[in-house]
């Protein structure tokens, strides 16, 4: 049974005058103080079966262990301090709530408190009882609706022998079925999953996204070391003396770096029309003076000797194609694992569909009911019907969780109505002096809390008379093939249902209302919606992201900027700089993002993998090879590759480092939470980081494209991808499963994002940069001249570079003299003709032709399957936007996976199409829908303590609205449900009978004569 027989308690309202009633009191929920009196603090949650799961009395060996160390703790004061209670206060509550003990008494252990609940009147000034928080419950909290949990048969028959469970956990886990349990799950044992021995394909029990997110790792880790394997002539060739003369040399670079083109065998050669002081043409360690023997100041320059083979740029060719070839192999494998998880794990989205043009002014639940019945014989289970009522529900978020802040500030046992609340707002608004008043125009005290406070009282009351439209109808059916019946048949081109085409259904009778052509689709799963920005219209959303993006190209530009200064003082610092601002930019990313509306968190997630993505790909790879002059190519220390080197360190190391240590999140849970005055704010204190599967994506996608860009160059970016995916693929098992805050059942629409643009412009950059990097060898910029070297320029010379230290060089008659050439076909500053593509050795200046014949074969190749890779890739795209015009006109619905043929009712941890939307301040969703009819096993989430009227938002507007009849209009997003016939949540009423439609705020008439028999 739902928990929604609470009453409502009488309350008196805030006027829209703003004259206030001595006697009336506005809380939380306006039955906020009566409710807590109700609330259950024992830790127990109480099954219909009358049976308990007491959460506090966890068997030890399966929690965390972070929860093991805090309950050998407890009793130092230093970790967890005492509450501090009022002599009067029973001594037993504070020695109990201190040890964790779970017989707290409190009013509503057996339910009763909802009945004394109920009895509070407005006239009361309701003291609250002292809020004792538990940390034992906090930890419970933690592991129960916090992280994700599975639930866990019974054991049944002898146990099994120590070798035995050893090797069955080891080799029989891969094929273990494991069912997802709700937050808070009470009915059913659970388990946490673990990091480790968790199967990869009941990895989409956190999401079909995410899932395919482990998925999409786990490929690309064995795609990289594959693609190492390849390259392994490449590194043994550049570690062997027939690339470094000198091993000893490469002594301080690390072992895969030996393995990279760094060229150590560089001679300084006569270059007399070479001028050192050019800026644009000669880094400072690459042009030097010597005097002669009659004292003429002579010019050299520093030539690299190192030349490239053909079987080089075959080697890094066929990595190339393995790397084609393995994007089309992973597109296929995640659409495999994309219907392996589907069918896996059902969800609400498996049976849902959702209108996207409804009449306005279709408020009936029955009336969808009934014609999806007559037209499908379908049986709709649940029906959500949203309206465009968004400001609305801002508003009374935001005064709730001002509310809040107004608690934590006074305490718990203040009185929040409104004649006490008026009185603090006046005292302190008096006793103001000198700086106070200032900061009070900045920082803002009770007295500007209270005043918006009745702002927002009187906004609620005065957006409560509004009409407000249909604008969304979710409909969960009984059966999968209901479902597929009513898309196959009702999907129709967007356009030909904005237009009411009435020829686009191949039957008139699927017109509703006989005229109305419905927009179906597949919705995203429940807990995705974002209710609060639903309604956004395209225009609006088009401005914000506009402006978001524009913020990330001007933070792209600074850091590229601060980068730049770091690498000037020392390479370690260019990577230094680089690493922390990937890990800072997110945090600005997400700040960006959350000011745009987007009516699912995919869409959300779309538009934050993009600027993440942007941002990490130029301040990764092509920072770099902007910053460093392009004579450093093959420099060893503080050149290119180790440089690069040092990035994948990083990401191996310390962004993994600390993402293990969690220091914030132990920090939150050790230190802050046993400090926190509320249940509420201890609880929030658990809640572990937010999982944002975008940044994860642009994580690993940053890594892939490092490899590709530098893998000609450094073949060993495969080996230390590869290993940094492979490290990211348990570090982020672990931390979805111990640390990070429980993600939305994300869709497939990032996965499919990345596979369609990034990993296609992956291939292009890898081909066209690996072209660029085999046409600029030597990386000198130097060309030999025809002639014979000057005669001043034979003998035994001292070159001192305009930076570093002077070197012994010996010219002999018969050697060649050098001259400037720009072999960088991608500079225009330097080129003067500007960039030159294809990268191709017909491209090099007239004149000034610098490449090696085996060269110039590896260059065209290169250059040219360039351009074959662009060209394929553009029609790629192109095929991908023809679609989606198509889709204007014709149905796009293609069913995945097989109907499995489970009823809607009989999932275990089933749910529906509840509007709610989340706040930082409290630990569990607020409902943007009136919970009144709801059964509790259509929430995805359990308060344990609390019932769901007090995250009822409809309830703080009914107070407000007492003495305003506004019954004849629909206020709220409406929910109704009709169980099947013989389940077991069947209420056993028809059509007919009296239901609560959630939603309704009732008549006065009603409330009156329901307080009166209170």
């Amino acid at each position: 049974m739902s928990s929604s027989n609470l009453t409502k308690p009488d309350e008196a309202s805030v006027l829209l005058s703003g004259r206030i009633n001595a006697d009336s009191e506005v809380s939380l929920n306006e039955s906020f103080d009566d409710e807590r009196d109700a609330t259950t603090r024992s830790g127990k949650s109480k099954s219909k079966e009358g049976e308990t799961i007491d959460f506090l009395q966890d068997d030890w060996r399966e929690m965390t262990y972070g929860r093991r160390i805090a309950r050998s703790l407890m009793a130092k004061s230093w970790y967890y301090p005492p509450p501090k209670l009022d002599e009067d206060e029973h001594d037993g509550e504070a020695e109990a709530a201190a040890a964790g003990d779970d017989e707290v008494v409190e009013a509503v252990s057996s339910g009763d408190g909802m009945e004394q609940a109920a009895a509070q009147t407005a006239g009361d000034d309701v003291q609250e009882k002292a809020d004792v928080p538990s940390l034992e419950k906090a930890w419970a909290y933690f592991e129960h609706v916090a992280l994700s949990r599975h639930l866990i048969e019974p054991k049944t028959g002898p146990k099994k022998g120590l070798c035995e469970r050893a090797i069955r956990k080891v080799c029989a886990k891969g094929d273990k079925q494991m069912d997802r349990a709700e937050p808070g799950e009470r009915d059913i044992p659970t388990k946490l999953y673990s990091p480790f021995w968790t199967p990869h394909s009941q990895l989409g029990d956190f999401g079909l996204g995410i899932g395919l997110y482990f998925s999409t790792l786990r490929a690309i880790t064995v795609i990289t070391f594959i693609a190492g394997l390849i390259n392994l002539p490449n590194i043994l060739y550049f570690a062997s003396s027939d690339w470094v003369p000198d091993s000893s040399e490469q002594d301080d670079l690390p072992p895969l770096v030996q393995g990279s083109a760094i060229c150590f065998d560089q001679t300084w050669v006569p270059c007399p029309t070479c001028d050192c002081n050019d800026r644009d043409r000669w880094e400072k360690n690459r042009c030097g003076n010597a005097t002669s023997a009659d004292g003429e100041i002579l010019t050299f320059a520093l030539r690299n000797n190192c030349t490239i083979t053909e079987e080089l740029g075959v080697v890094n060719y066929a990595t190339m194609i393995l790397v084609l070839i393995g994007t089309l192999f992973l597109a296929e494998y995640l659409r495999r694992q994309e219907v392996q998880f589907d069918e896996d794990e059902q969800t609400a989205q498996d049976y849902s569909v959702v209108i996207q043009n409804p009449p306005s002014d279709a408020t009936d639940p029955a009336e969808w009911n009934e014609y999806f019945t007559n037209q499908f014989d379908a049986h709709v289970t649940v029906c959500t019907i949203a309206v465009h009522n968004d400001i609305l529900v801002r508003t009374l978020l935001e005064r709730r969780e001002l509310l809040q802040t107004l608690r934590n500030i006074l305490g718990p046992k203040t009185s929040l109505d409104v004649l006490n609340l008026a009185r603090i707002a006046a005292e302190q608004e008096r006793d103001r002096k000198g700086m106070a008043k200032v900061l009070a125009l900045f920082v803002g005290g009770i007295p500007e809390m209270y005043a918006r406070l009745v702002a927002l009282n009187a906004k609620v009351q005065g957006l409560a008379q509004l009409d407000y439209p249909v604008t969304r109808v979710f409909l969960c059916f009984e059966t999968e093939a209901d479902q597929r019946k009513v898309l196959s048949k009702l999907s129709v081109g967007s356009l030909k249902a904005a237009r009411n085409d009435h020829s686009a259904l191949e039957d008139p009778k699927y017109l509703f209302r006989g005229n109305t052509v419905l927009s179906v689709a597949e919705p995203d799963e429940p807990n995705t919606i974002r209710w609060q920005d639903l309604n956004a219209g395209f225009l609006e959303r088009f401005k914000q992201q506009l402006l978001t993006s524009l913020c990330t190209v001007v933070a792209i530009i600074a850091v590229a900027f601060l980068v730049g200064v770091a690498d000037n003082s020392s390479t370690v610092g260019a990577a230094a700089a680089i690493s922390i601002a990937n890990i800072i930019f997110p945090l600005f990313a997400k700040a960006l993002t959350s000011l745009e509306a987007h009516a699912a968190e995919g869409l959300k997630q779309t538009s934050l993998y993009f600027k993440i993505a942007a941002f990490r790909w130029v301040n990764t790879a092509f920072v770099i090879s902007i910053i460093t002059p392009f004579t450093d190519t093959l420099r060893g220390q503080g050149g290119m590759i180790t440089q690069v080197y040092a990035l994948f360190f990083a990401e191996i190391v310390t962004t993994n480092g600390i993402q293990l240590l969690d220091p914030m999140g132990h920090i939150n849970r050790h230190v802050l939470a046993p400090r926190a005055t509320t249940q509420d704010a201890m609880n929030l204190k658990f809640q572990g980081e937010v999982f944002e599967l975008a940044e994860r994506y642009t994580n690993m996608t940053k890594i892939l494209f490092l490899a590709l860009w530098y893998c000609a160059i450094f073949p060993a970016a495969f080996f230390l991808c590869s290993l940094a995916l492979f490290i990211n693929y348990y570090t982020d098992r672990f931390s979805l499963m111990r640390t990070w805050k429980r993600a939305p059942h994300l869709g497939t629409s990032v996965s499919k994002f990345s596979r369609r643009y990034f990993f296609s412009l992956a291939c292009v950059a890898m081909a066209v940069i690996s072209s660029y990097y085999w046409s600029g060898f030597p990386y000198d910029n130097l060309c030999e001249n025809d002639a014979a070297v000057p005669a001043e320029y034979v003998g035994d010379f001292v070159v001192q570079p305009l930076s570093g230290n002077a070197t012994d060089t010996m010219i002999a008659a018969d050697d060649r003299s050098f001259r400037y050439c720009n072999q960088n076909f991608i500079d225009p500053g330097q080129r003067g003709d500007g960039p030159s593509f294809p990268f191709i050795a017909a491209n090099q200046p007239s004149g000034a032709r610098w490449m090696t014949e085996e060269q110039e074969i590896i260059t065209n190749i290169y250059g040219w399957s360039s351009v074959g890779v662009i060209a394929i890739v553009a029609i790629v795209f192109m095929s991908g936007w023809v679609d989606s015009f198509m889709s204007l006109f014709r149905s796009s619905y293609d069913a995945v996976g097989d109907d499995m043929n489970v009823p809607f009712s009989e999932v275990p941890s089933i749910s529906a199409y509840i509007p709610q939307v989340e706040s930082t301040m409290f630990a569990y969703p607020l409902l943007a829908t009136s919970c009144d009819g709801i059964d509790e096993e259509l929430y995805d989430w359990n308060d344990p303590d609390r019932p769901f009227e007090f995250y009822d938002l409809t309830k703080d507007a009914d107070k407000l609205l007492r003495g305003m009849d506004v019954s004849h209009k629909v206020v709220f997003s409406l929910v109704r449900h009709w169980p099947p016939t013989g389940s077991s949540n069947n209420t056993e009423q028809s059509d007919e009978d009296e239901i609560v439609v959630a939603g309704d705020l009732p008549p006065v008439e009603e409330v009156a004569s329901a307080e009166k028999e209170e």
